[in-house]
C-alpha cells in the first residue's frame, strides 16, 4: 500500500496521520453515497466525526503533490508533465451553501443552479495519466471577481508555489477553448511554459509579410492579408486521420499582441468536401503541429478524471455547506482517485521494470476490491481470524476480486 508510505514521508502531525489513514481506505470501499452518514454505517465513527474534521483546513495539495512526486522517485512516471486546468459543475440544492449560483453543465450543454469547482491535473507526458493536484470553489460572478481572473489567480499562484520543481518536469500548460485569452497566454509565457489551447473557429489572424519592400514613403508592409481558412496556400500539410486535412503556419494574432503556431484540422465527407474545421494554437511557434494536436487532446483525461470521481468517488454527494468542507470534500474524491490510480501504476511498473505510458485502469475495479477487503476483515475480525486476511490476498483463487471486471 502507498499510503502508509506516502503519509509517513510527509511527516504529518499524529492526529491527521491517523485520520487519513482511516478516510482513505474507508472513501475507497463505501458503496453507494459518499457523506457522512454512511461513513458511520461502514466504520466505527460517528458521523459527526466526518463533518467536523471537513470543517478544518486540511494539508490535501501536499498529499496530491507529496503522492506525485513519489513516484517519479520509484520511477513509476517519467519526469516530464503537462498541466492542464479545467472546470466542473456540481450540483447542489438549497439557497445557503457560499458559491451557488448559475454555472456552465458541460453534460447538459446549458447553465444551470449548483456549484463549480477548478481543477489543475498534471499529466505524463503521454498523457494516459492525470493527477490531480489542486482543486478549489469558483465564486459566482456577484461574490467575488469573473470566474477567469479566479482560474488565472489559482493557475498563478500554483506555478509561483511550484516554480522550482516545475521548471525540471514541466513542459506545456493546455486548457480548453474558455482559456484562451491574453492574460493566461501571458502569464503562461512568463513562466517559461508553452500555451496550448483552443480558438474560435472565425478567430482573427494575420499572415506575417515576408516580401521584398517596395521602395515608398511611409511605414514598412507587415501584414500580406487575413486568414479566412478557406484558402490555405502557404500553410504546411500534416498527416492526419482519415476524413482530415491538417495545415499548419505561424501566423500573427492581433486580439493576444503575438506570433502563434496555428493547426487547422478539416472534417472532410465522403466526397471530399469541408463539413467543418477545428483551430488550435500554441504560443510557442517551433512546437511541431503533431505535437500540439497531442497536446489538446491529452487534456481530454481530465475530462474521465472527472466522470469516474462523479461516477464512483462520491464527488457529487457532498452534504456540507461551507466552502472549506466542499473543498475538503472534492479533495478526497480525487485523492482516492488518484491513489488507486498510483497504486495500479507502481504494480504496472513493477512488472515491466520501466516507467508505464499506457494502462488499462478502471477506478470501479478498485472500489469493488476495496469494498471487498473491507468485508472480508469484517467477518474475519469477528470470528477471531483477522490475522489471517494476509492469506486471502496471496491465495490463488483471488476472493478479494470478487466482482471485479475483466479488463
Amino acid at each position: 500500500m502507498i499510503l502508509p508510505i506516502l503519509l509517513t514521508l510527509l511527516a504529518l502531525p499524529a492526529h491527521q496521520h491517523r485520520f487519513f489513514a482511516a478516510l482513505i481506505p474507508l472513501w475507497q470501499a463505501i458503496p453507494g453515497r459518499v457523506n457522512a452518514r454512511n461513513f458511520s454505517r461502514y466504520s466505527g465513527w460517528n458521523e459527526r466525526t466526518l463533518r467536523r474534521w471537513f470543517q478544518k483546513t486540511l494539508p490535501w495539495a501536499e498529499l496530491h503533490w507529496g503522492l506525485l512526486q513519489l513516484l517519479v522517485r520509484l520511477g513509476v512516471l517519467e519526469g516530464r508533465f503537462i498541466l492542464a486546468l479545467d472546470a466542473s459543475f456540481v450540483p447542489k440544492s438549497g439557497k445557503h451553501t457560499p458559491g451557488v449560483g448559475a454555472f456552465w453543465n458541460g453534460a447538459l450543454h446549458r447553465s444551470e443552479t449548483g456549484l463549480e469547482l477548478s481543477c489543475l491535473a498534471l499529466l505524463s507526458w503521454s498523457g494516459h495519466h492525470a493527477f490531480p493536484v489542486h482543486v478549489q470553489q469558483t465564486q459566482p460572478r456577484g461574490q467575488k471577481a469573473d470566474r477567469l481572473e479566479q482560474y488565472l489567480d489559482q493557475l498563478v499562484s500554483f506555478l509561483e508555489q511550484r516554480r522550482t520543481w516545475l521548471a525540471r518536469h514541466l513542459r506545456v500548460v493546455v486548457a480548453d477553448g474558455q482559456y484562451a485569452k491574453t492574460m493566461f497566454m501571458d502569464a503562461v509565457s512568463r513562466e517559461g511554459y508553452a500555451f496550448v489551447t483552443k480558438m474560435q473557429c472565425n478567430a482573427n489572424l494575420l499572415y506575417p509579410f515576408t516580401g521584398a519592400h517596395p521602395k515608398r514613403r511611409g511605414g514598412r508592409q507587415k501584414w500580406a492579408g487575413k486568414v479566412d481558412f478557406i484558402n490555405f496556400d502557404g500553410w504546411a500539410r500534416v498527416p492526419g486521420e482519415d476524413r482530415e486535412r491538417v495545415w499548419t503556419r505561424v501566423v500573427w494574432a492581433p486580439r493576444y499582441a503575438r506570433l502563434l503556431r496555428v493547426v487547422v484540422i478539416q472534417n472532410v465527407d465522403r466526397r471530399g468536401k469541408v463539413k467543418g474545421h477545428v483551430v488550435l494554437c500554441s504560443t510557442d511557434p517551433t512546437l511541431p503541429a503533431e505535437q500540439i494536436r497531442a497536446l489538446y487532446s491529452a487534456r481530454f483525461r481530465l475530462e474521465f478524471v472527472f466522470r469516474d470521481a462523479k461516477q464512483f468517488a462520491g464527488l457529487n454527494t457532498c452534504q456540507l455547506r461551507r466552502t472549506v468542507a466542499l473543498e475538503n470534500h472534492w479533495n478526497a474524491a480525487f485523492f482516492a482517485l488518484s491513489l488507486g490510480r498510483a497504486e495500479v501504476l507502481l504494480e504496472e511498473a513493477g512488472r515491466l521494470q520501466r516507467p508505464v505510458s499506457q494502462m488499462m485502469f478502471s477506478y470501479e475495479d478498485i472500489k469493488r476490491r476495496a469494498y471487498n477487503r473491507l468485508f472480508a476483515r469484517r467477518i474475519l475480525r469477528n470470528l477471531g481470524l483477522e490475522a489471517r486476511f494476509h492469506e486471502l490476498e496471496k491465495h490463488p483463487s483471488r476472493p478479494l476480486d470478487l466482482g471485479v471486471k475483466a479488463a
